[in-house]
């Protein structure tokens, strides 16, 4: 999505330019008519004056913009992580979190970065103090913020710099989104085997998912195949071979093309809501003025709500 966005920001030169190449040009095409003209002499130093002065006056007016889209992403990204670990940790992290990805946004080089830019505890300081709700703020606390934030305490004091790992808080909110839909769709039970397999990281069997998450064996096998066949979840059979051969079931949740395919459950709900309004409205355009309306407006009212929630949630 955002290359996309980026791709469609930045168009061709040719594009970009056309208006500058065309104002230039008129005025010369205008230019050359009238030396070709006039005779020469002192009306034609008057006349190339005059066009010369007009062609800077356009050009003065022609003011070309293009949105910032990878400063606006940038800064959408920095909102979304200080969010989370607003919820997820405390408003003390937000606020150092926000301090320090403000000092770091003018040295990224690039859009997507793992950590933020390298800062001493004194410059986060004095951008903590300057927020709402930090000027009450010691280093101590500041400090203490930071390692909730998941940084390493420096082991000399005299360099004291902090960076912060932006790619484990976004791969915690992403978490956080998924766990919240397998809890709609599929029930606690799910929710609880699934929160287990996103944290483990590795291949578990299926008795020990059921021990673990105090769920029937018999019922922890149908979810977690339901949750495979939904693509939330990767199956492994296992088969030792010795004086009794056994089959074990191995789960494990593959985080990389799990997000690649809610992404793409999300791409479509959003449209099927948009589909679903534009349907009603069509349906229902010739008797606006009816009681019937009601019935749209209820609709519309239950739906957009769900549309607006899946555009916050979509990267």
């Amino acid at each position: 999505m955002e290359q996309r966005a980026l791709a469609a920001a930045a168009p061709v030169d040719s594009l970009r330019f056309l208006v500058e190449t065309d104002t230039w040009n008129d005025s010369v095409e205008g230019t050359d008519k009238k030396t070709m003209d006039v005779t020469c002499g002192t009306k034609r130093k008057q006349d190339n004056l005059e066009s010369n002065t007009e062609l800077l006056s356009t050009d003065e007016k022609k003011v070309l913009w293009r949105a910032n889209f990878e400063e606006f992403i940038r800064r959408l990204r920095h909102k979304a992580c200080v969010a989370n670990v607003k919820v997820r940790v405390n408003n003390d992290a937000a606020i150092v979190l926000a301090a320090a990805l403000e000092l770091s946004r003018h040295s990224e080089t690039k859009l997507r970065i793992d950590n933020s830019v390298p800062q001493s505890i004194n410059a986060i300081y004095d951008e903590v103090i300057k927020r709402e709700g930090g000027l009450g703020m010691d280093l101590e606390r500041i400090r203490a913020s930071l390692v909730e934030l998941g940084c390493e305490v420096p082991l000399m004091a005299i360099d004291e710099t902090y960076s912060v790992d932006l790619k484990n808080i976004i791969e915690q909110a992403r978490i956080e989104e998924v766990e919240s839909i397998v809890l709609k769709r599929y029930g606690r039970e799910a929710y609880k085997m699934f929160r287990l397999l996103s944290k483990d990281d590795h291949l578990l069997e299926t008795d020990k998912i059921s021990e673990t998450t105090f769920v029937e064996k018999k019922d922890a096998v149908k979810i977690l195949s339901k949750l495979w066949k939904d693509d939330y979840l990767e199956m492994k059979k296992v088969i030792t071979r010795g004086t009794r051969q056994s089959e074990f079931i191995l789960w494990k949740l593959n985080k990389l093309s799990l997000w690649g395919h809610v992404l793409d459950e999300m791409y479509h709900a959003a449209l099927n809501l948009r589909l679903r309004i534009t349907h009603e409205q069509e349906q229902e355009k010739e008797i606006l003025q009816m009681p019937r309306y009601k019935r749209l407006r209820k609709v519309r009212i239950t739906v957009e709500p769900s549309q607006m929630n899946l555009d916050d949630a979509l990267p």
